[in-house]
């Protein structure tokens, strides 16, 4: 069998907080890859901590991830970077700078599994957005906008698959249901429709047996 290892690199939206057994994204993959997917032997991790920011993403990717030769890094972070809480503030030119340095060392890893020559695929997701500003005073939609903004420019730069699930959750008819009580968390709602976002993202990397197949390598 084939193996082929995916990797969520995120905060506590991938580890999902709240949820009932910490309910995400990464580990419905996990869960659903392996039925649908046989003749594929799957490897799936999340690699997620509560309250980081793309600088700690950075850390993880070095220390965590990259050691793990992983074939697809899924990265969702955005939301600790916008806060104006001293301890997690990153300046949009900081969170820029370390998005592109996470896809350089992505796209330029050799994790010898043969698959996509070699190349680890990085697969980037917007944050949602958030439905309950005045609860949480240091984080707003429009800065928050802003850096989604950056993130799809450097996925368009790299040539990697980018999910905006932001624009997603934003134009959602009763998006209050897709969050929890703190209007920045998923609820279980908000977490199908993650799921169902990233899985139909995901399977126009594979062929229909779940085999990666090869793709035209970009840089900046």
């Amino acid at each position: 069998m084939i193996k082929t290892t995916i990797v969520g690199l995120g905060d506590s939206l991938t580890s999902g907080y709240g949820m009932i057994g910490g309910d995400n994204y990464i580990n419905r993959l996990e869960k659903y890859l392996p039925k649908y997917y046989p003749s594929i032997l799957w490897s799936i991790h999340n690699i997620s901590k509560v309250g980081i920011t793309t600088r700690e993403g950075l850390d993880l990717l070095k220390d965590k991830i990259l050691p793990l030769k992983p074939n697809i890094v899924m990265i969702m972070l955005g939301t600790n970077d916008i806060s104006l809480d001293n301890a997690m503030h990153r300046t949009i030119d900081e969170f820029e700078k370390n998005t592109q340095n996470m896809l350089e060392l992505i796209s330029e890893f050799n994790n010898r599994t043969g698959l996509n020559n070699c190349v680890p695929i990085p697969f980037l997701i917007t944050p949602p957005c958030i439905i309950k500003e005045d609860l949480n005073s240091d984080k707003s939609n429009n800065r928050l906008h802003q850096y989604v903004h950056i993130t799809k420019q450097l996925g368009n730069t790299y040539s990697c698959p980018v999910i905006d699930f932001f624009s997603i959750t934003c134009n959602t008819p009763s998006k209050a249901l897709l969050f929890q009580e703190d209007g920045i968390h998923l609820s279980k709602a908000g977490y199908d429709l993650l799921y169902d976002t990233v899985f139909g993202e995901f399977t126009k990397l594979i062929n229909y047996e779940g085999l990666l197949k090869d793709r035209e390598q970009k840089r900046a």
